[in-house]
């Protein structure tokens, strides 16, 4: 059994959450949850969709980076924020920066998704280049902020980013009160650990499932260990969910609150970027479709089960959603 009690000092909180929500609604209007009448009848259960691909930024992360930057006080803004990200996040931080005209650097991966990185540019976003991986992107990026004096962003492990994705969770309460299951795609953690937090705290019933690529397992082998496991290679199409370890914060919070994890390989998330988009005419990245591969290749659902899938973004590259679209 999980603690669900909220503990007074916890670093995240229902509460604080709930506070991100209200402050999230000028900028944010909530994202859809469709009833997917094609994949209820496949699976045997009722099948939700949350719908994030519709953000300005085309993927959830927005959410966090937004409440980070609201929360900064006005004389740590104008020194500028800094992050590093495969993408997503570093679109998030880059829009936040722009609505509060605040200087932004984003480091990315010298391999990053060009569609991505475009997109940072076009908001505003001063894009760096360092590295192969999001990990050695992190590093420069932290010594870059030692010697500017900028704030740095993390993609996940930050109480305010877990608050701000923890607003979907709010959401999820007011669409359907009534859900048994959510299926959350994890990469270092950020999303699955606000969602977790709040639905664990306000419905302590509700199961809360992680979904990760096989290439990418860091969450599912530091709960299996029982401590941090970092990869020493990272190997999955799905660039969003790319992260060598957990974060320190996201994995205390995995702990306690999340019930089980599930991995699926490329294949299984290539062909779900298929099947949302010719079955429900949504676009969903390699990591936004991650949750409906589980439920489709993996989760047995009982029968009736109201289960939710973030489909968390869908900014998906040219070559991707072609080699999708092939996959049988």
């Amino acid at each position: 059994m999980h603690d669900t009690r909220q503990r007074e000092g916890a670093p995240v909180t229902a509460e604080a959450i709930e506070q991100a929500a209200t402050g999230l609604r000028a900028y944010l209007p909530p994202t859809p949850l469709q009833y997917s009448s094609a994949f209820t009848p496949k699976v045997g259960c009722h099948v939700h969709l949350k719908i994030e691909g519709i953000q300005p930024t085309r993927a959830f992360k927005v959410r966090g980076a937004l409440n980070k930057v609201m929360r900064m006080r006005p004389e740590d803004r104008a020194a500028g924020v800094i992050t590093a990200s495969a993408g997503n996040h570093g679109l998030g931080v880059a829009y936040a920066a722009h609505a509060f005209e605040v200087p932004a650097t984003v480091y990315v991966p010298e391999n990053a998704n060009t569609f991505k990185v475009e997109a940072i540019r076009r908001l505003g976003g001063r894009v760096v280049l360092a590295g192969r991986t999001y990990q050695q992107a992190y590093v420069e990026a932290m010594r870059a902020r030692e010697a500017s004096g900028a704030t740095f962003v993390h993609a996940y492990d930050d109480p305010d980013v877990v608050a701000g994705q923890g607003t979907i969770g709010v959401e999820l309460l007011d669409q359907v009160p009534d859900l048994d299951t959510v299926l959350v795609p994890v990469g270092g953690g950020g999303l699955i650990a606000g969602v977790a937090t709040y639905l664990k705290t306000r419905r302590p019933g509700v199961h809360v499932i992680g979904v990760e690529p096989t290439g990418a397992d860091a969450m599912t082998r530091s709960l299996a260990a029982g401590e941090p496991v970092s990869l020493e290679r990272v190997d999955t199409i799905a660039d969003g969910l790319a992260a060598s370890a957990p974060g320190a914060l996201t994995l205390a919070i995995a702990r306690s609150c999340v019930d089980r994890m599930i991995t699926v390989d490329d294949a299984e998330m290539l062909r779900a970027i298929r099947l949302s988009f010719e079955w429900e005419h949504l676009l969903a990245e390699p990591a936004g479709a991650a949750a409906l591969a589980a439920l489709l290749y993996h989760y047995a659902p009982r029968a009736g089960e109201r289960v939710v899938l973030l489909l968390s973004g869908a900014n998906l590259a040219e070559d991707v959603l072609l080699r999708a679209l092939r996959t049988r």
